[in-house]
């Protein structure tokens, strides 16, 4: 009979979870008053990142993200495109993109990151956490671009 139950309940765990799309973007965005290839140097430069990406900066502590790599780079005039990998987990897209607003005297810059999960329950329960880790990451690493190309 205990079998029997966690075998249902797996079913029914596995089956909610297949309404949680496999797919997540997780997307922020900030007006900015710079020059777009100031911004970009230091988006593209990673030995910069440690002077506005809150998971690279120094702390007290060890590095939150010791060993994330790039694993895929490329770029346009108005985005950079990183895939970063941790460990032996999937990549997952970051991308910059400024808009530029001919009107005004600011840029908008928007970072969002995909996330691509597979068919796990536990991958896909996961993921409705990642907005209040991976959000709230983005929104600093932003107002601390805004306040660094500002200067």
């Amino acid at each position: 009979m205990f079998l029997i139950s966690v075998v249902f309940l797996f079913i029914v765990v596995t089956g909610i979870s297949l309404f949680i799309p496999s797919h997540i973007r997780i997307s922020k965005a900030i007006n900015v008053h710079g020059e777009k290839d100031s911004i970009f140097s230091l988006i593209r430069d990673t030995s910069k990142w440690k002077l506005w990406h809150p998971a690279f900066m120094p702390n007290d502590s060890a590095p939150k993200f010791p060993a994330v790599k790039i694993m895929e780079q490329s770029e346009n005039d108005s985005e950079v495109v990183m895939h970063l990998q941790q460990d032996n987990r999937p990549q997952v897209a970051n991308v910059w993109k400024i808009y530029n607003h001919q009107q005004t005297d600011s840029l908008t810059l928007q970072w969002y990151m995909d996330f691509h999960l597979k068919w796990y329950p536990w991958a896909k329960f996961g993921s409705l956490f990642f907005e209040n880790t991976y959000g709230v990451m983005m929104e600093k690493g932003l107002e601390n671009i805004k306040q660094i190309a500002s200067n």
